[in-house]
């Protein structure tokens, strides 16, 4: 009974996980819901790509996405946003939209690496313990 019980747990954890999609697969994030780094900073520059996966979890909140602490795009799910910085190291984060349902968690940020003439791609995941940010992996 015991071994019946942890298979439907972890079928059900499993379930609510959200699911990594490829770049191409995924939509850009809507204008009117990027607020910053669009344009490409005079001298050298790199771009910084964030990807948020597909999948029921979170699917009904939106994401904000924050480059040292300024707020910087709301992403839904199956969206991708890109944003032009100077280089060097700076923190990017991700927290929930909103209030109600989608609010109270905490962000989650990461040092992100920006080099000139460069993207770097980040992805936000989420499942049953909450939304994270971290590399891109392709999984093809």
């Amino acid at each position: 009974m015991k071994l019946v019980m942890s298979m439907s747990m972890a079928t059900l954890l499993v379930g609510c996980a959200s699911s990594a999609i490829p770049i191409s697969q995924t939509e850009p994030v809507p204008r009117d819901e990027l607020y910053a780094f669009q344009t490409k900073p005079a001298g050298e520059s790199g771009k910084i790509t964030v990807i948020r996966d597909s999948g029921m979890v979170g699917s009904g909140c939106d994401i904000v996405v924050y480059v040292d602490g300024r707020k910087v795009a709301k992403v839904g799910t199956g969206q991708r946003a890109s944003f032009y910085l100077p280089p060097g190291n700076p923190s990017i984060g991700a927290g929930l939209a909103g209030s109600g349902l989608c609010g109270g968690a905490a962000i989650r940020t990461i040092s992100a690496n920006v080099k000139s003439g460069k993207e770097s791609l980040y992805r936000i995941s989420g499942d049953m313990s909450g939304f994270f940010i971290g590399p891109y992996v392709d999984y093809q």
